[in-house]
């Protein structure tokens, strides 16, 4: 029977003195135990935009979304996080970024003058196209952990400077190498209206004109790669270029062109070399496209919108809080004609409101896409991090709906980089990628408690939090003597734990003496410990406490998880 050949773990033999000693010199400490197991409890689920589960569970297990809903049981391993005061969404996704890419050191000396400055080398005309982001990541920076606390989960990172900087990636927003960040590599050529310093191309103008040559090349190399492969007979194999070779997934339709502008003119450009050229694009920025909105929507391209806003000058010799955007640009008066010099304050008040209307075009702008019918995503190139929430109730005051900004910051987003099978909703089967809240997403009050990504957790502490020192027992009431009992396929099996300031024992009446607890962790409610068994070598115990009362399981090898659970017979001494 199961239960005489185990006496199930609290019932085996100790091994000896010496047979504890020889396996402590034969190998170093076992690090912590952590689950790969999550279950939110009792949250609200906003599983999509528009459908939301008042009350349940979302159970997490190896990195995917395994169960959500309001009756779904939670698993004996899982580490637990009461949610009943906390709200679940999908992770955000970020359409465009550096993140992850260090800003480039200003230059002390300008660059050294082209011998030839009308067709200068690739790299000094920007023209890097087949660089890889991987390349440049660095798990580090600092950027990955601000996106990150926004709320942001996977971005498509791409590469700095120059006309043709390189390829984009989708990223996971975790991890210690730039390999275990990558999700999907070679996910875009990345074009920007970024001329050449003392070279062609030098202006916005040429930037396009060079892009254009760039491209008919590399269709007419991609042609001629096509006719040696169908039959090299007689035929010299074509020369290879690195900057062509890198359009050939474009001209193959393998991937897009992210092509990142701002205002109005730029756009009605790269739109008219889109018509002209025929090539997959999506666009970014889009700052001015409340100007364009016609073409856009005729285009029907996809768009991620810059999650950057102008900010009204500060005036530093106002003692008062300064009035609002909206309130200032009431106060306009288009047809004000000032008399005299005496009346020059009306006039700069005037110019305020103006730039304050101004202003208010650009908070619209998210609005007025969504109303034109167009899908669009959010980018965070050249935003902070520490804005992006102030932005985006900027952008619900002025028209955007709750509903499309979430719809924008996760599934539209997901459906435009073609990874909505994967991401975007709190679906089983999908990554796990959630953002939990303790309210309401675009409330100013509501802060961002938990963050997944990929399956890991990252507690959001805010900044007064993550200033106070650790202290040492953060969960003093798991001390104390506990009685236990294992649910085993032959009965329950009891047995004693003793737990005083991090170290603790495990025992019953068979037991020649108690065994003593490894890898003891306390986080939050979530216990885990191991103990050592001559039968079955290491054994590990994983608890939820609530109170007086605590449950979970028991990993046994070669048996799998049975439940354990226990009560608080004796508090703690204090």
């Amino acid at each position: 029977m199961l239960l005489q050949r185990i006496g199930f773990i609290l019932l085996v033999a100790l091994p000896s003195a010496s047979q504890a000693q020889n396996r402590a010199a034969e190998s170093a400490p076992s690090p912590p135990v952590v689950t790969r197991t999550y279950a939110i409890t009792q949250a609200r689920i906003v599983v999509a935009p528009g459908r939301i589960i008042p009350q349940g569970t979302v159970v997490l297990r190896n990195g995917l979304i395994e169960a959500v809903g309001p009756n779904v049981s939670v698993p004996p391993d899982a580490f637990v996080i009461q949610g009943d005061s906390l709200v679940v969404y999908a992770g955000f996704i970020d359409g465009l970024s550096h993140v992850g890419i260090p800003a480039p050191k200003q230059e002390e000396t300008p660059p050294q003058r082209s011998a030839n400055p009308g067709n200068p080398p690739p790299e000094r005309a920007g023209l890097t196209p087949e660089r890889d982001v991987r390349v440049l990541l660095k798990p580090d920076d600092p950027s990955v952990e601000q996106l990150r606390r926004a709320g942001f989960t996977l971005a498509h990172v791409v590469p700095r400077e120059g006309m043709l900087p390189g390829r984009g990636a989708l990223v996971l927003l975790r991890g210690s190498s730039a390999d275990a960040m990558i999700y999907r590599s070679d996910a875009s050529l990345f074009v920007q209206l970024e001329p050449a310093r003392g070279v062609y191309p030098a202006t916005d103008m040429a930037v396009l004109a060079r892009f254009r040559q760039l491209y008919r090349e590399a269709a007419r190399r991609h042609h001629l790669n096509a006719l040696y492969a169908a039959n090299p007979s007689g035929l010299e194999p074509p020369p290879y270029d690195a900057v062509h070779a890198a359009f050939f997934p474009v001209l193959e339709g393998k991937k897009p062109v992210f092509f990142y502008t701002e205002d109005a003119l730029d756009l009605h450009r790269v739109l008219a070399l889109h018509r002209e050229l025929n090539f997959p694009v999506v666009l970014a920025g889009l700052a001015g496209s409340f100007d364009v909105l016609e073409k856009l929507r005729a285009s029907n391209i996809p768009l991620f919108l810059t999650l950057n806003l102008p900010e009204a000058p500060r005036d530093t010799a106002a003692k008062a809080i300064a009035p609002s955007d909206d309130s200032l640009a009431a106060q306009y008066r288009p047809n004000l004609r000032v008399v005299d010099y005496r009346n020059t304050e009306a006039e700069r008040q005037n110019l305020k409101a103006r730039q304050a209307l101004e202003r208010i075009k650009y908070y619209e702008t998210a609005s007025r896409l969504h109303a034109a019918g167009l899908r669009f995503g959010f980018s965070t190139r050249d935003v902070e991090p520490k804005k992006i929430a102030a932005h985006l109730r900027t952008m619900g005051k002025h028209g955007l709906s709750e509903e499309a900004a979430l719809a924008a910051l996760t599934i539209d987003a997901a459906r435009l980089l073609g990874i909505d099978q994967a991401v975007g909703t709190v679906e089983p089967g999908k990554l796990a990628n959630l953002v939990i809240t303790d309210g309401p997403l675009f409330n100013e009050k509501t802060r961002i408690r938990y963050v997944f990504v990929a399956g890991e957790l990252f507690e959001i502490k805010a900044p007064e939090e993550a200033r106070r020192p650790p202290t040492e027992t953060p969960l003093p009431t798991a001390d104390g003597t506990w009685s236990c009992t294992v649910s085993s396929p032959d009965g329950p099996v009891d047995g004693t734990l003793r737990i005083r300031q991090g170290s603790g024992t495990i025992s019953s009446s068979a037991l020649p003496q108690p065994a003593t607890l490894e890898n003891f962790r306390l986080q939050g409610q979530q216990l885990t410990f191991g103990f050592f068994t001559s039968a079955f070598g290491q054994v590990t115990a994983r608890l939820t406490l609530t109170g007086q009362t605590a449950e979970g399981s028991l990993d046994v090898p070669g048996y799998g998880t049975l439940p354990l659970r226990c009560h608080r017979t004796e508090s703690p001494q204090r």
